[in-house]
């Protein structure tokens, strides 16, 4: 009965648990196959023994990767979700070797570069490392342990752990660690974090990613299941901690629905993340660092299905540039002084610099966000030509640039030889109006925009404030820049768009038709009067030509919403 239940769970009926926590009973549990209860046996012995392929592994209904794997293969069809069209002009898209599929990437990672990865447990068996490496893996997140689906609190150690991380290691792939988390309790996530640091700890040299709390609980097959996202969050918190305080980087892991659900990601920005969300184009607005995107890619190398992941390295501010060699850099020579913005409107942003005087010219290098990574955007040739109109820009208001300039020397054959880079300069795009935000829950106030950056301050939900210019990483990602006053000190810093409502100030023009939606095939719902004091909500929408906004107003004492044409509003 117990084993039916089970399944039912793992293969996605989602029943309602009726039962608390700590209903299965524990004589009913098949035993679960442990290395460490082999104490007679060398590690050795017990690898040589492990079956070599995924068809010969024993089904174990108290491993979560198992179950998780149940449901995977029961929804397979599901996985590839139809695309989600978002305006992100500016987004990448790769194939992967691993599915051959194309995949749309979140535009405002586009900067990054794209890794392929993928994440392994004992359910890939026997793998050929080499042949990994050799068709384009370049990291690998390995389980090292789990906690059991059984009432009572059991860690294991993943039985094919030491051999997974030793042959990824041996060919050269970079590592990385997740414990699979069945914690009902603080207490019992510090003792997960323990007993991930002890697993790990004669392979400390060999991870250079992070190390990961995975916890899923979706459905009732889980111990946790149910769990409160508080909870879910306070143990994420000490297991990231603990891992933090041993030397290495934590992480957390979760669907789209189940960081919504399970987590307050708000509270976990000291701490990557790592989305799993099964389709071409993800439309998760928050903020990750690698995307599990296939649970059912097929490498050479192994046997079967295995997850596949993009990592989106940033270069943390770096430039771009093949020619820039390091034997090519004149000790002594640079940097430019006097880097200064000269001039700007909504389309162009000119910047200017000190001449220096033995340079046979410059290079300019830009970032649309400020630990991304710097593309070239022009050679200068000349000693007196020190300005330079950047046209490419987005058209907008207060979007924030980040530039880079390196003066350079020729010699005789035209080779060239590269002084020291420039401090960044911030520029922006010329902001013609005036803007309000509201916070949307309790967020952090970043020195920079972006989550790797401290925090100067909590901003309580319900804030408003003025925002005097935001950065625009890309179009469906918004840092905003505000100055916060808190127990008589202010702080300025950068709200992220993900928490925030932006409000617009206006009045209408002339007597205006205000219809249901934005067009004019739109049913008109009453004709407001010139002006109007109107508020604008979200961003413009053009229909043939002609740009909607949509606007909330107070007539006669009660409040209406609809849209009318931009062109009709005068911003306060």
């Amino acid at each position: 009965m117990r084993k039916k239940r089970i399944l039912a769970g793992a293969l996605g009926c989602m029943l309602a648990c009726s039962q608390p926590i700590g209903y299965f009973v524990a004589a009913e549990i098949p035993q679960v196959q442990n290395i460490n209860q082999n104490e007679n046996r060398s590690m050795e012995q017990i690898q040589e023994n492990l079956p070599k392929t995924p068809d010969e592994l024993v089904p174990d209904e108290q491993d979560p990767d198992y179950v998780k794997m149940l449901f995977q293969k029961e929804n397979e069809k599901e996985q590839q979700s139809a695309p989600f069209s978002l305006n992100s002009v500016e987004a990448k898209t790769t194939k992967s070797p691993f599915t051959g599929l194309v995949y749309t990437h979140a535009a405002q990672l586009s900067d990054c570069e794209i890794v392929n990865g993928i994440d392994v447990s004992k359910w890939q068996a026997e793998i050929n490392w080499k042949k990994v490496k050799a068709a384009g893996v370049k990291f690998v997140f390995i389980r090292c342990g789990y906690t059991a689906l059984s009432d009572k609190f059991a860690m294991y150690e993943d039985e094919y752990f030491r051999k997974n991380i030793q042959g990824a290691y041996d060919a050269g792939i970079e590592v990385g660690i997740y414990f699979f988390s069945n914690s009902i309790t603080t207490s019992e996530a510090k003792q997960e974090a323990k007993k991930t640091l002890e697993l790990i700890s004669d392979y400390k040299h060999m991870i250079t990613l992070p190390v990961v709390y995975d916890f899923e609980a979706f459905s009732n097959a889980y111990r946790a299941y149910g769990l409160s996202k508080a909870q879910v969050t306070k143990n994420t918190i000490a297991y990231s901690d603990l891992i933090r305080q041993a030397g290495f980087t934590p992480m957390y892991y979760g669907s789209p629905n189940f960081l919504e659900s399970s987590f307050d990601v708000a509270q976990l920005t000291n701490y990557d993340c790592w989305l799993a969300n099964y389709t071409t184009k993800t439309t998760y607005r928050g903020d990750y660092i690698y995307w599990q995107y296939s649970s059912t890619g097929q490498v050479d190398g192994i046997v079967g299905n295995v997850d596949c992941n993009f990592f989106y390295s940033g270069k943390a501010g770096e430039i771009e540039d093949p020619d820039l060699d390091p034997d090519d850099f004149e000790e002594g020579f640079g940097p430019v002084s006097g880097l200064m913005m000269a001039d700007h409107d909504t389309t162009e942003i000119t910047i200017q610099w000190d001449p220096l005087e033995e340079a046979d010219g410059y290079k300019i290098y830009r970032s649309k966000s400020y630990g991304g990574a710097y593309k070239q955007l022009k050679t200068i040739n000349w000693n007196e030509v020190t300005a330079y109109t950047d046209a490419t820009v987005m058209e907008s208001e207060g979007r924030q640039y980040y530039y880079k300039v390196v003066p350079f020397l020729l010699d005789e054959d035209g080779n060239m030889k590269y002084g020291t880079e420039s401090d960044i300069l911030t520029a922006h795009t010329q902001r013609e109006h005036s803007f309000r935000l509201k916070t949307t829950s309790n967020v952090h106030l970043r020195e920079q925009a972006g989550t790797e950056y401290p925090s100067v301050a909590v901003v309580p939900s319900g804030t408003g404030l003025p925002f005097y210019k935001f950065t625009l990483s890309t179009l469906d990602k918004k840092w905003y820049k505000v100055t916060y006053s808190q127990n008589g000190e202010s702080y300025t810093g950068y709200l992220s768009g993900s928490y925030v409502t932006i409000y617009t100030y206006g009045k209408t023009t002339k007597n205006v038709n205000v219809r249901s939606g934005a067009g004019l095939n739109y049913k008109i719902q009453r004709t407001i009067p010139n002006g109007t004091k109107v508020t604008i909500a979200g961003s413009s929408k053009t229909v043939a030509g002609t740009k909607w906004s949509k606007v909330k107003y107070a007539l006669k004492g009660k409040n209406y919403s609809g849209y009318i044409p931009t062109k009709y509003i005068q911003q306060t």
